[in-house]
């Protein structure tokens, strides 16, 4: 029986309006079973199940409504709002340009353009869209939100005009989330993080699949050490979208700040089958893989640093190729120090292995540590940063030799102590140690480098150690440089912390201070490595899930055998910590 085609398009139009997508869908299929050729019922259809979010069977019924009839504009504009949401940008942009070269002066399909332009990077197109989207039509709200997003790209989240823009936006349509979440960036980089977090929960109330928004949410929850919430929203993001490699690596880092390592493993293995080479999932993985003894594996993820952003701007030009593990006996190697004080002084204990195994070795150091390498027999020479380099055979980043020399990873032959105070140093700090007050004397060190990311993490500070102010018989001796004065004075006359830290220049200093101490107590900080390194009595205060090189649980550690390892048994209670401290300090 022949059907009124019209007929039934029109009766799946007014059920498409009011929403029912099923009647909708089975008018134009009716249609489609007697004429497959049928541009606009292909076209409604895949709109429909667009609608239903089934973006892959959308696109093909659109592309097929274009191959019979490409001079319609709606049917290029809903092929590029479909593929947006594939995340195919470019090829949003190429169907939304053949959607205004048919409708010029559609400020909307212009408005589309904008938006797919920024998902390519072209924050300049999509700005001069943007602006041609306003003058056809002032107060589209979507031209406005792309135009602040295009000025946020090219001039930061918090320009000026991108916020007034974004807030014009808000206020002519509320409902747009993605307002809310450009919004929450520019807080975010403010330093507004009040501010941030509200706006991005107001474009989830919007739009509860709206990954970037719960990606967003999860970053500064992570920051804020509250990894609960970090970890729920990086979850939902992914079950939103479990394709983007970056969320599954901050999920990774997250489940590891918790002591979750086989969970982070495996949050970093999603990451990396996504995307095989991204240096930070490969970098963090490989710290994860140190952490649970995993050597071989960990060393060759941890080498991907040097692609991270953060060591590109630390790569340097070398007149000789990079050392791989080759033996090569007389060759002439210049290791060099590549991160902190206390990472140096870590794995300067490789040098010693490199000379035994038949190399000459330069090594290139801060000014500060070199007092403690000067004499070193296993050393050809000492430079400095800045310094000419000489005409070497190979170059080495420090960090690279544990994994290059692995069967010597822990070797008794190389055990502390591998580094000793000079003996100007030593004799120096004998004699200022006579005026000391009696008794036990136990060097602290409260924090570490403020500019590592888990500082506020791993260092207790200064009143974390008032249980052992006013032990009897124990000295306090402080080791802590870096404006440490001002945080002593604040002390009471009754708490005992003697501050010599005037006359110490260099770690020399440090290491001849150490020499007459009974003991030391610090955060993970150079002068913890220092103590260990001399195998003086230690004890590192580390937090519930400290870094890699501390392993995952116990009080020992093969790094440094004259260290225990005191960790607390919960997120954030230094109190426990220090209770068992001052039974050790009892027994000493």
């Amino acid at each position: 029986m022949k059907i009124d085609l019209q007929a039934v398009l029109m009766e799946g139009v007014k059920a498409h309006q009011r929403g029912d997508l099923s009647t909708a869908a089975s008018r134009y299929q009716r249609i489609l079973s007697v004429a497959p050729g049928h541009a606009d019922a292909n076209h409604l259809l895949g709109l429909v199940l667009f609608q239903a979010e089934k973006p892959n069977e959308a696109e093909q019924l659109i592309r097929k409504a274009i191959s019979i009839d490409d001079k319609v504009a709606l049917y290029h504009a809903n092929l590029g709002r479909v593929l947006k949401s594939l995340n195919q940008d470019a090829a949003a942009v190429s169907a939304f340009r053949g959607a205004v070269q048919l409708s010029p002066e559609d400020a909307v399909l212009h408005a589309d353009l904008a938006s797919a332009l920024i998902g390519t990077g072209d924050a300049d197109g999509a700005r001069a869209r943007a602006h041609l989207a306003l003058e056809l039509s002032p107060d589209l709200a979507e031209a406005h939100l792309n135009l602040g997003l295009a000025l946020q790209e090219l001039h930061g989240p918090t320009d000026s005009e991108a916020d007034k823009h974004l807030k014009r936006a808000l206020k002519l349509k509320p409902e747009l989330a993605g307002t809310y979440l450009a919004l929450g960036v520019a807080c975010h980089e403010g330093g507004d993080i009040a501010g941030a977090i509200s706006h991005y929960e107001q474009a989830i109330s919007l739009n509860p699949n709206f990954v970037e928004a719960h990606t967003n949410l999860g970053n500064i929850y992570r920051l804020a050490n509250n990894f609960d919430a970090a970890t729920r929203h990086y979850r939902l993001a992914l079950d939103i979208r479990d394709d983007i490699a970056d969320i599954w690596g901050n999920l990774g880092v997250t489940l590891q700040e918790q002591g979750d390592i086989d969970a982070a493993l495996e949050a970093y293995d999603r990451g990396i089958a996504l995307d095989i080479d991204d240096p930070e999932i490969r970098r963090n993985r490989g710290m994860a893989r140190l952490a649970a003894g995993q050597f071989d594996e960990g060393w060759r993820d941890y080498r991907y640093r040097w692609q991270t952003q953060r060591f590109k701007d630390l790569t340097r030009e070398w007149s000789a190729p990079e050392w791989g593990g080759e033996r090569q006996k007389g060759a002439l190697i210049l290791v060099h120090a590549e991160q902190g004080l206390g990472d140096t002084i870590q794995f300067s204990r490789y040098l010693k292995v490199l000379h035994d195994r038949g190399f000459r070795v330069d090594f290139e150091c801060p000014n500060v540590l070199q007092p403690l390498f000067k004499g070193a027999p296993y050393l050809k020479s000492l430079i400095a940063p800045g310094d000419t380099v000489p005409k070497i055979d190979f170059h080495v980043p420090l960090l690279n030799l544990a994994g290059l020399l692995a069967p010597d990873f822990f070797n008794e032959a190389y055990a502390t102590p591998y580094l000793t105070a000079p003996k100007s140093a030593a004799n120096k700090w004998r004699q200022i140690s006579e005026h000391w007050p009696g008794g036990k004397r136990v060097g602290i060190a409260w924090r570490g480098n403020p500019d590592h990311v888990r500082d506020s993490v791993r260092s207790p500070g200064l009143d974390a150690f008032a249980p052992l102010f006013d032990m009897n018989n124990v000295v306090l001796i402080s080791l802590q440089k870096d404006n440490a004065a001002d945080e002593l004075a604040r002390l009471s006359s009754q708490q005992r912390v003697v501050d010599p830290t005037e006359d110490i220049n260099n770690f020399g200093d440090t290491a001849g201070l150490m020499m007459q101490l009974d003991a030391v107590i610090s955060c993970d900080s150079a002068p913890l490595h220092l103590a260990g390194a001399m195998g003086c009595r230690t004890f590192a205060v580390l937090p519930h899930v400290a870094e890699w090189r501390w392993g995952l649980a116990g009080e020992t550690t093969p790094w440094y055998p004259s260290m225990t390892l005191l960790r607390q048994p919960v997120f954030g209670d230094w109190e426990s910590v220090f209770t068992r401290l001052c039974q050790e300090l009892k027994n000493l």
